[in-house]
């Protein structure tokens, strides 16, 4: 465990974060936050994606067609 002041639990540096402490009570933690941060980004790669899937389909039936 603790070998001096400075050193903390982690459970207990936790605690004492105002910000987390803050958050905790709304029901939000610092995690939710970073996940809901990275959705935009995730969104942008599931659009180009579908892109380039519908992209590469009209390529394959138009040349099909042809």
């Amino acid at each position: 465990m603790a070998t001096s002041k400075s050193e903390c639990d982690v459970s207990k540096c936790c605690k004492e974060d105002v910000v987390t402490r803050t958050l905790g009570k709304f029901g939000i933690c610092r995690s939710m936050l970073i996940t809901l941060a990275l959705v935009p980004f995730a969104w942008e790669g599931v659009v180009w994606g579908a892109s380039a899937v519908k992209s590469l389909w009209d390529a394959a039936t138009s040349a099909v067609g042809s």
